[in-house]
Parts: C-alpha cells; sequence; structure tokens
C-alpha cells in the first residue's frame, strides 16, 4: 500500500520504531541518518525518546547542523534546555554535555578531510573513544593556535632575494605556513600544497598532516586561508626581483595561485635541468677518503642532498642503487673490510638497506685512528689549566673555564687559522703582548708584581718629599723665632728630624 503523502513522517517512524545497539554491537551499512542521529544520543547517553525527539528536532537534525556548531553553542544549548518548563527540561549534566562538545569536533574533523561522518562499523566503545580523540585534537589546535606567532617568528623563512635561494626558501616557507592554524584549524600549508585534489587514499602519519593533505580547497574557509598566504608572500617578496613573478597575482590575492608562480619561475625544466646537473656533480665528485679531507657525516650530508634533488626532480634512485654508490665512493683503505662484510650479507640474501649501510660504516669509521685523533684533539679542548700556560702537546685554544688562551701554546702551527685569530684577538683584548706562539705572555704575572712595585716606589718618593717640604717650613719657624743656629738644616735628612744625630745636637745645645 502506497504512503499517504500527508502523514506526518515523525508518525511513520514512530510505527516503526528503531532498535538501539549497545555494548560491542556494531552498526551496519545502511542506517539511514534519522536513526544515525538517534543511535548517537542514545550511545551519549540520551536514553529517554522524549529527550532525543526534542534534540533532534533542536539542533541534532543532521550532520550539517552539527558541523556549524561550536562549544559555546553546546553550553548555551545545555543551559536552555537545563532551564525549560519541567516537562520539557533536560539536565546535560557534565558528562553527556562533554560528549556533544567531542561530537561536534567529531563531524567537523570528517569535513576538514573532505570525507562524510558516519558511525557504520562503529560499536558504542570505539564511537566514545572517537569522542575522546577528537577532543584532544580539539586541545592540540587550541595550544597550537596560541603558540602561533612564536612558532611563527622561529620559522620565517625571510626574503626571497635570489634564485639560489629558492629550494631552501620554498622548504622554510611551507614549515612557516604550517606553523600557522588557518580559520578552521588546519595548517595553512594546505593552501600551498602540491596535488590539487585531497589525497584521501594514502595513508598519513597522523592526523595533522592528514588535513593538510585532504583539506578541500574550496569554500569560505579557503578563500579566507589564501588570502592569509597570499599576504605570507607579499611580505617576503616586496622588494626583492621574486615580486615581479607574482604581480599577476596581485588582482586575485590568492595565495595559491602566487606560490604556483613562484614554482613555474624558480623550478621551471631550465631550473630543473639545473638542479639535476648540480646533483650530477655531486654524484661524481663525491667520496670518502679520510677525516681529514672530508668527514664520514659531511660526506653523507652530501649524498642525502644529491639523493633529494634527484627525487623532487622526479629521477629517485632506488635504494639498492644508493648501496651500490655508498660502496663505490668509500674509498678509505681501512673501510675495505666492512665493506666487504656488508657485501656478503647481501650475497647471502640478506636484506641490506641503504640505511643500514650507512650505520654499518659510521660505526667503523668511528673506530679509525685519523677519526679518534682528530676528535682527541676536540675533547682536548678545556683540559688544561686555567693560566693557559703549559705546554701540553694535545693543547687547544680554551682554557676549562672556556676563556681563550692566552699564553704559550705548544702546538701553534698546528692549529687552524681562525683559532689562531681568536687567540690574537684576545691577547690584543687584554692588552698582552708576546712573541711568536705567546711565549713572553708567560710572565704576565710578573709583569703586574714589577708594575705594582713601581707604583709604591714612586709613592715613597712623593712621600719623602712631602716630609722634607714640611722639615723646611719648620726651620723657617725656628729661625724667626730664634731657636735654630743651623742654617743647613733643609739639608739634613728627613729622618734626622725624628731622633738623628741633627735632632740630639739641638737637645745639647737647649740646655
Amino acid at each position: 500500500m502506497a504512503e499517504d503523502p500527508a502523514v506526518d513522517p515523525l508518525i511513520v517512524r514512530l510505527r516503526i520504531p528503531y532498535e538501539f545497539l549497545v555494548g560491542n554491537d556494531i552498526v551496519n551499512d545502511g542506517i539511514s541518518d534519522e536513526n544515525t542521529m538517534l543511535q548517537i544520543l542514545h550511545w551519549i547517553g540520551f536514553r529517554t525518546e522524549q529527550h532525543r525527539e526534542a534534540l533532534i528536532a533542536d539542533c541534532f537534525g543532521s550532520f550539517e547542523d552539527l558541523r556549524v556548531l561550536t562549544e559555546k553553542d553546546v553550553t548555551a544549548m545545555s543551559s536552555d534546555f537545563g532551564g525549560r518548563q519541567a516537562q520539557e527540561r533536560i539536565h546535560f549534566g557534565t558528562r553527556r554535555t562533554k560528549s556533544i562538545k567531542g561530537l561536534v569536533h567529531w563531524v567537523q574533523d570528517f569535513y576538514r578531510v573532505s570525507e562524510l561522518p558516519s558511525i557504520v562499523g562503529l560499536n558504542e566503545i570505539t564511537f566514545k573513544q572517537q569522542l575522546e580523540r577528537a577532543l584532544a585534537r580539539a586541545d592540540i589546535r587550541s595550544s597550537l593556535k596560541n603558540q602561533a606567532s612564536t612558532a611563527a617568528d622561529a620559522a620565517t623563512p625571510g626574503a626571497l632575494k635570489s634564485e639560489k635561494q629558492w629550494k631552501e626558501w620554498e622548504e622554510k616557507f611551507i614549515n612557516y605556513a604550517r606553523s600557522q592554524l588557518g580559520s578552521n584549524g588546519i595548517p595553512l600549508s594546505y593552501v600551498i600544497r602540491e596535488n590539487e585534489q585531497p589525497d584521501t587514499v594514502a595513508v598519513h602519519p597522523d592526523f595533522v598532516n592528514k588535513t593538510i593533505a585532504c583539506a578541500p580547497l574550496a569554500g569560505e574557509y579557503y578563500s579566507a586561508d589564501r588570502l592569509a598566504v597570499f599576504n605570507f608572500i607579499v611580505s617576503f617578496t616586496t622588494g626583492q626581483p621574486s615580486g615581479d613573478w607574482i604581480k599577476n597575482t596581485l588582482k586575485l590575492a590568492d595565495g595559491r595561485r602566487s606560490m604556483q608562480a613562484l614554482r613555474d619561475h624558480f623550478s621551471g625544466e631550465g631550473n630543473a635541468t639545473r638542479n639535476v646537473a648540480e646533483a650530477d656533480r655531486l654524484k661524481e665528485s663525491l667520496h670518502y677518503k679520510s677525516e681529514r679531507a672530508m668527514s664520514f657525516e659531511t660526506f653523507l650530508t652530501q649524498c642525502q642532498k644529491m639523493y633529494n634533488i634527484y627525487d623532487k626532480e622526479g629521477e629517485p634512485m632506488t635504494d639498492e642503487a644508493k648501496v651500490r654508490f655508498l660502496f663505490k665512493r668509500v674509498q678509505h683503505d681501512k673501510l675495505t673490510s666492512s665493506i666487504d662484510a656488508l657485501k656478503a650479507q647481501i650475497t647471502a640474501g640478506v636484506n641490506v638497506s641503504y640505511t643500514m649501510a650507512a650505520n654499518h660504516l659510521s660505526a667503523a669509521v668511528s673506530e679509525l685512528p685519523d677519526y679518534l685523533a682528530k676528535n682527541r684533539n676536540i675533547s682536548g679542548v678545556g683540559n688544561n689549566n686555567t693560566n693557559g700556560n703549559e705546554g701540553d702537546s694535545n693543547a687547544g685554544i680554551y682554557n676549562a673555564d672556556g676563556s681563550i688562551k692566552t699564553g704559550f701554546i705548544s702546538n701553534w702551527k698546528s692549529l687552524s687559522k681562525d683559532d689562531r685569530a681568536k687567540v690574537i684577538a684576545e691577547r690584543k683584548r687584554l692588552g698582552i703582548r708576546g712573541g711568536k706562539g705567546g711565549r713572553n705572555s708567560n710572565n704576565n704575572n710578573d709583569s703586574g708584581a714589577s708594575n705594582t712595585l713601581k707604583q709604591l716606589k714612586q709613592q715613597n718618593k712623593k712621600y719623602r718629599r712631602q716630609i722634607k717640604a714640611m722639615k723646611r717650613v719648620r726651620f723657617e719657624d725656628d729661625k724667626t723665632d730664634g731657636n735654630n743656629d743651623n742654617s743647613d738644616a733643609d739639608d739634613d735628612d728627613a729622618g734626622d728630624q725624628f731622633g738623628g744625630k741633627a735632632s740630639k745636637k739641638k737637645l745639647k745645645a737647649k740646655k
């Protein structure tokens, strides 16, 4: 029998009641949108049919209704239902209020990654776990938003001044955009991602990376975010030659178009050819012979730089090719046995990856004599006394307290040019004069003592002159009073005024 169009759909639904699932019972495919909302409210804790109907009529009609809600809206809704008349009053309580907030974030997270919310395949336990994760992600977004200004200041890429900067600047700018959250809580780097369509097939390491790869490049949120990215790009290119390449996008105020214009210019065919040429140059010139010529760490870093260029330009090296390159370019005679051991493992069928081979050789390098000698010199820094005057053959340029030595350094000739310059600058700052290698500076303490003695002698001479002047004044006074018969008194030694021979003569004359 056909349905009567005049019949209220609510009455029809009431005629066929939905059987709610609890515990470990899983929701099967084919559940209607209406029953989905009823099941969610039942899981959250609204077990009374009247309460569920009231909530659905107010704001739980569909996922689209929940998509536009905020935590403040949920709090207001809880207060509203709690303040109604007795028959319509619903007390949400803390637990159910928190669950509804989690539900709002859970629904919105689906839209952030270009997916539609669904409870198919979930049961009561797993659904509540999903709500808890949604609340945790909301807390993380809030924390990142509070730290955004500090993180952005630390990650700023600076001005794009030249073509040589492009590769490094692009990486820094992507990281800078990633440190800023957009209007929907997604890092702004999603605006300038390379793929146009959401990558919903790949497995992403975490939810933040998934939002960057899958967020829709359309809608109001995206329009606001692309404007923010545009402002960033303009601020880093204004006044620079790179600014000319985005002038055609200024009217659009579209950060994605502006970034694409920069990529088309700096990473076009001509630049791609140059990048591959640079990788080819590294491939031909890189080799490891000794720690003195090039450290093994630097060698591996340059190798990784080469691999990255090939990957970016669509010519990636396989892991097996990387291992072969490593074996061929490590030419230290003391590492031959280590390489042979790795080759033997490969022959025996062991899967030796590039990372495994690089780590194995790094361990072998750490036991080489030239590596140990080099690091012994480095570790020797700071092992000498603070005066820096000993002639230790393993001495560096630093004392134990971190200060620069200014005394004799036995291995002066073996020091680098930069280390010598530091020592000379420190001696100059302290006013220390010394011969070649600072040998004369060993007498710094003796020189200071000599200066002190000289000052004391000068003070002594000064005091002697003052005493002599006082003696002369006293002699003139005595002469005026007729009490002094010795006109040469001013030639007497000052010490005679305090009991010397002249003083005894004066006492006898008075008697």
